[in-house]
Formats: C-alpha cells, sequence, structure tokens
C-alpha cells in the first residue's frame, strides 16, 4: 500500500476535521474543499455523493473527482496523489491559471490520475450535473497518468518534459 501525503483539509459545513478522519457520510457532508498549497477554497456545486464537482468561484476553476471504485473516496483521491512534482504542478495550475477544468480520478490501491483543461468555458458548466459536464468534454474519456489539454491538443506530462 501506499503512503499518502495529506494534500486535503475537510471541512464539513462548519467543523474542521483532520483529514485522516474518515465519517460514514463524508462524501454527502464535505461542501468545503481546501488542498494543501492551494490559494482558494473549493465549493461543493452538486448533490452527487460520489462523483462531485467543485469550483473556486475566485479564479473560476473547477475539479470533478472521478472515484473509479467503491470504497474510493474524494480524500483518497487527492491523497493518491504520490508524487509530490505532480502534486505542485496542480496546484501552481490552480494557484496562476484562471478557467481551468481538472478531472481527478483514482482505482484504489493505485496514485490518483488528473486531466487539465485550459481556457474552458467553466462558467458555462456552474449548475450541470457531473455526467453532464463529463459527456461535454472533447476527446478521450480515459485518462492517463497527467495529462493536458491545450488548444484541444492532448499531451502528457512525463518525466521525460521534466515537469515530474
Amino acid at each position: 500500500m501506499f503512503r499518502y501525503k495529506k494534500h486535503i483539509k475537510c471541512i464539513f459545513y462548519d467543523k474542521q476535521i483532520n483529514s485522516s478522519f474518515y465519517h460514514k457520510n463524508f462524501k454527502e457532508k464535505m461542501r468545503e474543499l481546501e488542498l494543501r498549497l492551494c490559494n482558494n477554497i473549493f465549493y461543493k456545486q452538486d448533490n452527487n455523493k460520489k462523483k462531485s464537482v467543485y469550483h473556486d468561484p475566485v479564479n473560476n476553476n473547477m475539479i470533478l473527482f472521478w472515484p473509479c471504485d467503491v470504497d474510493t473516496t474524494i480524500e483518497s483521491v487527492c491523497n493518491a496523489t504520490v508524487s509530490e512534482g505532480a502534486y505542485e504542478y496542480l496546484t501552481n495550475v490552480l494557484n496562476t491559471e484562471k478557467s481551468v477544468l481538472i478531472i481527478w480520478s483514482e482505482v484504489s490501491g493505485t496514485t490518483s490520475d488528473y486531466t487539465i483543461y485550459y481556457d474552458y468555458n467553466v462558467s458555462e458548466l456552474m449548475g450541470k450535473k457531473w455526467k453532464e459536464i463529463i459527456d461535454s468534454l472533447p476527446g478521450r474519456k480515459i485518462f492517463m497518468k497527467f495529462v493536458q489539454v491545450k488548444y484541444g491538443v492532448e499531451s502528457a506530462l512525463l518525466k521525460e518534459d521534466r515537469i515530474f
């Protein structure tokens, strides 16, 4: 099993808790998402209990969580980004870019993956359900480890590129 670094602080309505704490209603209760190294707080936009949409109103960025297994949670998806370089790259994008859409996923027991869509019209997605957003995405719906999509062109963020 991987040793995860704690990247997430969970906020249940008005009560803060340690991210290692797991609550039976975790998926339903987490309304705010505060990520380590990220300057802004993300707010839950839907009532989906498993696959959730979070929005940062300051930079107009959106994160769609795609836990691929029944026992995978948003907390485990965030904390399973074990490459510190990959996590720092993601939070830097969230801190410096505007109108970015992130698909962040994990298969239970593995490390997480993410795809970054730059210059995406996030405002158009407000109020839409998770499935509607996923269905509107261009290109493949199968994600590799770390991918970015700029101007409709998909490219992998690889070690050879010296990003991670």
